[in-house]
């Protein structure tokens, strides 16, 4: 059987600098993968490597049988991306249905007009985030969760068969946090797309028992929570893992 996400003995170095390390693992549809690991293990890399933005030294990526840098056009019809930086200006004015219309934009040539069509899916995918009153709001004026939303919606309005999330609880609340996985969850399995995000916590991930895939510039574990979260595997992938009497801290944001 052919695996939906295959990543086989991927290498990825810049100069001298290695990446990524011989790394593999194959994910078959429907999955819902969250990829661990400290700073620096290659994360982010790995995300832009099956957008084919970033090309492998070594090894092979597959995504539905595609290859991201021969087939690039194709593989962005069915991938979408929420970074964790994002390029959107906010001294510039512009309103969450614009924000959300970029999905769109993005594959098609100008001019870029909001008809009816594109407003209708719009609102399709707003209603689906929950921020179907905000439409009309100006992004500045959101909160960092709603913001969240709105970029989860402009990656969904391209209709992707595959959404790739980088910290997407980043520099959010816990309790927000666990909104937006909640949230990743009910798109997951109300519109059976695949997701694989990064992330430096489970934590807001934890009740929907996903996959884990535990990265430091080498794949460690591959494996629900309970198989990999385990403190004789985080002490190949956290070197600065310290235990304590109530459990351990893996010298980040989280314990």
């Amino acid at each position: 059987m052919v695996s939906d996400l295959v990543v086989e003995g991927l290498t990825v170095k810049f100069n001298d600098y290695k990446a990524l390390d011989n790394i593999s693992f194959r994910l078959d549809s429907p999955f819902f993968t969250v990829v661990m690991g400290p700073n620096g293990a290659g994360k982010t890399t790995l995300l832009k490597s099956i957008l084919g933005l970033v090309k492998p030294s070594l090894g092979m990526i597959r995504v539905y049988g595609l290859d991201p840098f021969r087939e690039a056009n194709k593989i962005r019809q069915i991938v979408s991306y929420v970074p964790q930086v994002v390029n959107i200006n906010i001294h510039v004015p512009i309103t969450v249905r614009e924000v959300i219309a970029m999905g769109i934009y993005s594959k098609s040539i100008p001019p870029r007009i909001m008809n009816k069509e594109i407003e209708e899916e719009v609102e399709e995918v707003l209603r689906l985030v929950e921020l179907e009153r905000y439409s009309r709001k100006w992004f500045t004026e959101l909160s960092g969760g709603e913001r969240q939303r709105v970029l989860i919606a402009r990656a969904m309005v391209k209709g992707a068969k595959l959404l790739l999330l980088d910290e997407p609880f980043s520099m959010l609340d816990f309790d927000i946090k666990c909104e937006i996985a909640k949230l990743l969850d009910r798109i997951h399995y109300r519109m059976n797309i695949d997701i694989l995000l990064v992330a430096h916590e489970l934590s807001p991930c934890i009740a929907y028992n996903p996959q884990v895939i535990l990265l430091n510039k080498k794949v460690y574990a591959v494996g629900r929570a309970g198989e990999v979260l385990r403190l004789e595997i985080l002490k190949r992938a956290y070197p600065g893992i310290t235990e304590i009497p109530q459990g351990f801290i893996i010298g980040e944001d989280h314990a």
